[in-house]
């Protein structure tokens, strides 16, 4: 869909002196963000569009008249004080890619999941790299490396919250902040294949590689400007890219570490993560242009100046709250399953955990679907309760395969998806401002990543209290207590959904 706007004149013919309206300042495509990010609005009027664009200047000449009226192709009599106009039949936007389609928009998709793929891929697969090191390498540094691997994920998380300023001030240099991003992601990775001691796993992947969120985050705030009506879809596939990551960076390390070794792997792992992510970055772009700094009457930069009465809607912490809760539980079935499945006896836990993220591809972009066609309070609490039920009845008395098997793909299609909806909830309160959505996603990353630093303590600390008395099943092992609490926490953060506003066209 498009909104077109035409400027027609109406001349007048009066003997009175009459103020000559001089042509308006050339008025850059970004001031005409409004109109053009919100194409899902077809009731665009003249006097709606006219209130974006500059205000003519008048200029009072006491001895000229407008002339004979304009022809319908703007063109004036050459006596006319008044300058040519756009032909109406002339779309002001052509110039742009359309949205929801076109091969410009698609590329961007393909380069943005890729970037999803590896940066958020390697993180959710450290577990291999964590057991070599603790096994191999540096054995009786267990807590050691764990904090590493722990600082690598939950570090990149709340980095989103970090960086989302320092991009929007220097929005003119964003490739340039990329390339760093890329540059620490790549030596962080090189660098741990020369690691001596543990502690050095820390700096590198602890504290270098979350640096690599200066290079991801334009694509989550960037889809706002090629995605509307296919906003959801597009958000499930870029989430997708996670899931893919997850699930086959563990198989590939594996093969990696018995084929060519530890700092072969390093290199391999080093070396797609740099060229990959480099060939991505050509199609992470932006759709509507920046004003040029050099044009006539641009201002020096100045920190953005946002408009905060969005935090005044209810949405805003419905939303906060949410995702807060769904972090806190989300993690755990992936972070103890391994251990858990040994424990009872079941199938390989690695296995069960493969199972989980594969499904969480499928469920990322079909949840995207449904929240582009329902109204996303009923999508998420849906898949909450979904999880939340899941977690008490499959998994609390799941000492058998098939339980396992059952919750992880029931757990993949539903919880782990949580953020492929965030794109139209998102989209719903920042509303016609486009400085938002970018700042409102990393917000949620942030408090994603808070509950995902809460859920590894909290949950240990409830495995010590024991099993259940008279529980059956699970429950009466030591993971009774956190089993109960990952449905509880994920239940209840289904039912929080449901406050949030209802979504106009859902």
């Amino acid at each position: 869909m498009s909104s077109d706007i035409y400027l027609r004149t109406i001349s007048r013919t009066d003997s009175r002196p009459e103020p000559i309206i001089a042509e308006p300042a050339a008025a850059h495509v970004a001031d005409l963000r409004h109109i053009c990010t919100n194409l899902d609005n077809d009731s665009l009027t003249l006097s709606d569009a006219l209130t974006i664009l500059p205000e003519p200047e008048q200029v009072h000449k006491p001895n000229a008249t407008l002339d004979s009226p304009i022809s319908e192709k703007g063109e004036a009599d050459e006596r006319g004080a008044l300058p040519a106009l756009p032909d109406p039949d002339a779309d002001v936007f052509a110039s742009l890619p359309p949205v929801d389609r076109g091969r410009h928009a698609w590329t961007f998709l393909v380069g943005a999941t890729v970037m999803e793929t590896i940066v958020w891929g390697l993180p959710y697969s450290v577990g291999v790299l964590h057991a070599y090191w603790g096994h191999e390498m540096f054995p009786g540094n267990i807590s050691t490396i764990t904090l590493a691997a722990t600082l690598m994920n939950g570090l990149l998380l709340v980095a989103a919250g970090v960086f989302a300023p320092l991009l929007a001030f220097f929005k003119y240099h964003t490739v340039y902040i990329q390339l760093v991003g890329l540059a620490c992601g790549t030596a962080s990775l090189v660098c741990s294949a020369f690691v001596t001691r543990a502690w050095h796993l820390i700096v590198t992947l602890g504290f270098m590689y979350p640096l690599s969120m200066l290079m991801w985050l334009p694509c989550a705030t960037y889809l706002y400007e090629w995605f509307h009506a296919r906003r959801g879809l597009a958000f499930g596939i870029l989430c997708a890219g996670a899931a893919v990551g997850g699930t086959v960076f563990p198989l590939m390390g594996q093969a990696l570490l018995k084929g060519v070794g530890y700092q072969g792997t390093m290199y391999t792992l080093g070396g797609i993560f740099g060229g990959a992510n480099f060939i991505a970055m050509f199609f992470v772009k932006r759709r509507v242009p920046l004003p040029s700094r050099y044009s006539a009457g641009a201002k020096p930069a100045a920190w953005p100046k946002l408009d905060y009465s969005f935090l005044r809607q209810r949405a805003v912490y419905v939303m906060s709250g949410w995702v807060l809760l769904s972090a806190m539980a989300s993690f755990l079935p992936s972070l103890w399953m391994p251990v858990f499945a040994s424990d009872v006896g079941a199938m390989n836990g690695t296995s069960l955990v493969a199972i989980m993220y594969a499904s969480s591809v499928v469920g990322s972009v079909v949840m995207g679907w449904l929240v582009d066609r329902y109204q996303p309070r009923v999508v998420v609490s849906s898949a909450c309760i979904t999880a939340g039920l899941a977690a008490w009845l499959l998994w609390g008395f799941g000492t058998k395969d098939g339980l396992l098997v059952t919750f992880c793909i029931i757990w993949g299609l539903t919880a782990l998806c949580s953020a492929a909806v965030w794109g139209r909830m998102i989209h719903h309160i920042a509303k016609d401002d486009h400085t938002l959505p970018g700042l409102i996603t990393s917000l949620m990353i942030t408090l994603r990543g808070i509950g995902n630093f809460v859920s590894g303590p909290l949950s240990t600390a409830l495995m010590t209290q024991g099993a259940l008395k008279g529980a059956i099943g699970a429950y009466k092992t030591n993971y009774g207590a956190m089993l109960m609490f990952t449905g509880t926490i994920t239940f209840v953060g289904g039912v929080t959904s449901i406050g949030f506003p209802k979504v106009r066209g859902g």
